[in-house]
């Protein structure tokens, strides 16, 4: 797997509409998918890091790299619109399924 280009995160409660790199992030929308280098200064103001986020095709799938497959690592499935968690043989969901 290459390095996922998104990561999802949520806006705090107080926070305003910010733009990085150019793209406009508005907390209003709730959770957003940004872009690697954006959801570094997000987090600097505030947002909440999920997971890294992307296609099922991108979830990790090495036990080395930027982001490692190893017991307990979270990704946000974009393809089917839920966190998973690897729990060293199967990518579970949030309600215990394997997804």
């Amino acid at each position: 797997m290459t390095a996922p280009l998104t990561h999802r995160l949520i806006p705090p409660a107080s926070a305003a509409q910010i733009t990085v790199h150019g793209r406009k992030y508005d907390p209003a929308n709730g959770a957003i998918d940004a872009y690697e280098h954006d959801a570094l200064r997000l987090q600097a103001n505030g947002w909440i890091l999920i997971a890294p986020s992307g296609p099922t095709s991108q979830r990790p799938d090495s036990p080395v790299g930027n982001y490692p497959r190893v017991p307990g690592t979270k990704f946000w499935d974009t393809t089917i619109s839920h966190l998973v968690v690897w729990n060293g043989k199967n990518w579970i969901k949030e309600d215990g399924t394997v997804g």
